[in-house]
């Protein structure tokens, strides 16, 4: 079965915006895009189906996109798991609003192990797609999510920014070291271009928001388990609302990562 976008739709704005990015993810890749919406019960399926049909009319098609649209009844985080399995979703693109909606939308996530989910909150807002910000922390299991980054690449040709974190301890900092020089040692192999700026402890996801701010990338790219401190941690307004311009894709770590051959 060919592989395709899985969008979550509620028929809200920030719905309409993820079908914005999902496009621009499927005129790039070449995959379709399938919209799915759930309702309580099977009575309202046939109504709800004519309103998404609507939807998919409104939306301007100049590449030919194959977009298509399902309605089902069920619980919402199951009833759209169950979907993306059978559709073999390859990646997902869902809006948010904001910290209200974000503590269900990693819940969903989680549920997704070996499909990276993009979070958004605004319409797109840049030309510069083929940037992706990447920070770089101590954690050991960080080498998955740099496996992630090469596996997007190959499909999206992107430049990849990686905001490694100085920290103070040593023994912190030499883990840190140790994950950036395994996503040189991968970027070089893989041929993919890159820079490294380093940040500062003191205040590190605000220091990394700026930097953000000075490069706009399209992306930026965080374990899913990490993202919910993150935002959290912001305290300058000019980042606190930067934050909600730049999609996030949200991963999991994964165990079943072969060093060649992409993912199952």
């Amino acid at each position: 079965m060919d592989r395709c976008i899985l969008v979550p739709y509620d028929f809200s704005n920030e719905s309409d915006f993820a079908i914005q990015h999902a496009y621009e993810f499927a005129s790039r890749s070449g995959l379709s895009i399938k919209l799915i919406h759930v309702v309580n019960s099977e009575k309202e399926i046939f109504d709800w189906k004519i309103e998404i049909e609507k939807v998919i009319k409104k939306i301007p098609n100049e590449k030919k996109i194959k977009i298509t649209a399902e309605v089902r009844a069920g619980k919402l985080f199951d009833t759209i798991y169950n979907y993306g399995l059978e559709v073999n979703t390859y990646l997902a693109v869902m809006g948010t609003h904001g910290e209200k909606t974000l503590h269900k939308a990693t819940r969903l996530i989680k549920q997704f192990v070996k499909i990276p989910f993009v979070l958004v909150q605004r319409p797109i807002l840049t030309n510069n797609f083929d940037k992706i910000c990447v920070p770089i922390t101590d954690d050991k299991k960080l080498r998955s999510k740099i496996q992630w980054i090469r596996h997007l690449e190959c499909l999206f040709k992107n430049k990849v920014f990686l905001c490694p974190v100085k920290y103070k301890d040593t023994d912190r900092y030499e883990e840190v070291y140790k994950n950036v020089q395994f996503a040189t040692d991968v970027f070089e192999e893989y041929a993919i271009d890159f820079d490294i700026h380093w940040i500062s402890e003191y205040n590190a996801t605000d220091e990394l928001y700026n930097y953000m701010y000075e490069i706009d990338p399209y992306l930026v790219l965080f374990m899913t388990s990490q993202y919910k401190k993150i935002v959290f941690d912001l305290k300058i307004p000019q980042n606190i609302e930067f934050a909600k311009k730049i999609p996030v894709m949200c991963v999991n770590y994964r165990t079943d990562i072969k060093k060649i051959g992409g993912f199952n």
